[in-house]
C-alpha cells in the first residue's frame, strides 16, 4: 500500500486586530499574494483603519510592529 503525504502542510495568511474595545475583521490575504508595501497599503491597511473607525470613532491610535511592510508607510 501507498500512502502520499504533502511536503508542506496549506497555509493562510490573516490580518487581524484587537483592542479593550473588541475584535476587528479577519482580513485574508490572498493566496501566493506578495505582501509588499503596495500591497499591505492598497488591500490591508485600507480595511485595518476602517475597522478601527468602525469600532472606536476617529479617537484612536494605529500601533503596528517592525515590519518591513509596515515602516515603509
Amino acid at each position: 500500500m501507498l500512502v502520499q503525504h504533502n511536503k508542506f502542510a496549506p497555509h493562510i495568511m490573516v490580518s487581524a486586530g484587537v483592542s479593550f474595545e473588541g475584535k476587528w475583521r479577519l482580513h485574508f490575504v490572498k493566496e501566493k499574494a506578495k505582501i509588499n508595501a503596495n500591497y499591505y497599503i492598497n488591500n490591508l491597511l485600507r480595511k485595518l483603519v476602517a475597522d478601527d473607525r468602525a469600532l472606536l470613532g476617529n479617537n484612536f491610535v494605529f500601533q503596528q510592529d517592525g515590519a518591513p511592510v509596515h515602516r515603509a508607510i
